[in-house]
């Protein structure tokens, strides 16, 4: 069983941005992320509301995506999402009532949160206070700078977010992006997709390892791509961090069925050995299972 912690998926599509060409999907429809679940092997997941002008022109409202859930309720849960600029961008408001209403309502976390800020700024630090006030998941998208796109901005070390996870631990941050996923390696490429063996002394491992409330959600093609540069460095990845690693597909377009995705390395680690049953399933299901409070596979099986 399969349970990917990373969609995103559009009741309609509107501007697309990027040069795109009137008719291309910016995006998936709730239709084809539904269609990507089924050509890739994929039995639930979690949709993550985009929000942030920063990644969309057109930002997406927690009541659309809940709305979906609960249209399809035996293939999604979801996360609620906010800004730390919400309520008048003050370094003190009060985040509660809003967590609580979404609570209320079923959302399991936070997410994902892809503001241009650092997490070191006043806004971001009062918004991650009460996230860990009610010890909520929070799917974190980095960034290597400002104006960079999209995402959480921090250095090669990942310092600022070493600083939050000691400082808000009862906070479940789901590392995801490019930026993050390239730290894995001590070679010091921090930007895209970088290729060849995983030097020792990256900052995502040693993170993992000293901080268990770090997760490593591994969608997208930079998970992926941390998964396939060093199949040797793979095995072991896995098999230390089976706790904290989360399956993934972050299906942004369209996949043919033949394309390799980590659900077919996943099924390949695990027909080749080099993984074993319990470190598929836990990084497959349980540990979203766990995280966001759902039945494992054990407990489905009874």
């Amino acid at each position: 069983m399969k349970f990917d912690v990373h969609c995103h998926a559009f009741p309609s599509h509107g501007f697309i941005p990027n040069g795109g060409k009137l008719g291309d999907p910016y995006f998936l429809s709730v239709e084809q992320q539904l269609q990507m679940f089924e050509d890739h092997d994929v039995d639930m997941g979690l949709l993550l509301p985009l929000i942030h002008y920063e990644i969309v022109p057109y930002p997406q409202t927690v009541k659309e995506i809940k709305e979906t859930c609960d249209k399809y309720p035996d293939k999604f849960l979801y996360f609620m999402n906010m800004d730390p600029r919400m309520f008048y961008r003050q370094t003190k408001a009060d985040f509660s009532r809003y967590i609580e209403y979404h609570l209320e309502r079923g959302a399991r976390g936070v997410g994902e949160m892809c503001v241009n800020l650092p997490f070191e700024h006043p806004l971001m630090d009062n918004m991650l206070y009460w996230i860990n006030q009610y010890k909520l998941p929070l799917t974190i998208h980095i960034s290597p700078t400002p104006y960079y796109v999209y995402g959480i901005y921090d250095d090669y070390n990942l310092s600022g977010l070493e600083r939050v996870l000691d400082k808000y631990p009862d906070i479940k941050f789901f590392g995801h992006s490019a930026e993050f996923w390239s730290r894995i390696s001590g070679d010091k490429q921090y930007r895209g997709y970088p290729k060849g063996p995983i030097e020792p002394d990256g900052p995502v491992v040693r993170l993992l390892e000293q901080y268990p409330n770090l997760y490593g959600d591994m969608s997208a093609g930079s998970g992926l791509n941390a998964m396939t540069r060093d199949p040797k460095f793979t095995a072991w990845f896995m098999d230390k961090f089976q706790d904290q690693l989360m399956f993934g597909m972050d299906f942004c377009r369209v996949v043919p069925k033949d394309d390799m995705t980590l659900s077919k390395l996943m099924d390949q680690l695990l027909a080749e050995g080099s993984i074993t049953q319990a470190v598929y399933d836990k990084i497959c299901w349980d540990n979203a299972a766990k995280n966001l409070g759902f039945q494992t596979v054990a407990q489905l099986s009874k």
